[in-house]
Formats: C-alpha cells, structure tokens, sequence
C-alpha cells in the first residue's frame, strides 16, 4: 500500500450510516463512514465550531450532518451543498482485503 496511506480499521468495524473515529498518531481525528455501501474518510473537527464529533454526525443522501449545529457536508469532497463557505477536508480510502486504509494526512509529522 505504500506509505501515503495507513491502515484505520476493518471494513467490518463500520457500520452502515454511522461514524468510527479514529485519531492518528495523537495529531490528526479522522472520521470514517461506510454510506450507501461505499466508504469515505473526512476530517473529524467541523470547520465550523472546530469540535471532533463529526463522527457522530446523522448520514443523509452521502452527506454527514455535523451533530453540533447540524451544518452538512458532502463525504464525497467536503463540500457543503448550499454553497456555504465551510469545507470539511476530505482524506482518499483504499480498500485491501477487508481492510480500509486512508490517505496520510499532510502534516510536519508525516513523511
């Protein structure tokens, strides 16, 4: 798989339309959904109040509702459908034998 990506969970561990949060190396809360039988990784603080519960969100049509003030997000590119300003980051996943690995975020700490 190579080093731009590492190994967050099992596909197993995911269930349909709910988050797994999941923080690597103490720095970066990465929040990981299974929707409509594909699964996406985003940034787990909401750009918009800056709290990680967005792997607690509410799943509507590939969109995740943050729980705080219900501000949605695409888990495609982040994006909110209404054209608001916010974006959430959006991180790539690989899925290799039953396991999902998700992109390195770019950060100082990572190679």
């Amino acid at each position: 798989m190579g080093t731009k990506f590492f190994k967050a969970c099992s596909v197993k561990d995911l269930e349909e339309n709910k988050g797994y949060r999941y923080v690597v190396d103490d720095v970066t809360d990465i929040a990981i959904f299974r929707a409509n039988g594909k699964i996406y990784a985003v940034d787990n603080v909401c750009p918009h109040n800056h709290t990680p519960k967005i792997h607690l969100g509410f799943i509507e049509d590939e969109h995740v509702l943050c729980p705080v003030h219900f501000f949605k997000f695409s888990l495609k590119d982040g994006k909110q459908p209404d054209g608001m300003g916010c974006t959430l980051k959006t991180y790539e996943v690989k899925i290799e034998n039953e396991d999902v690995f998700v992109e390195k975020p770019k950060s100082k700490f990572f190679n």
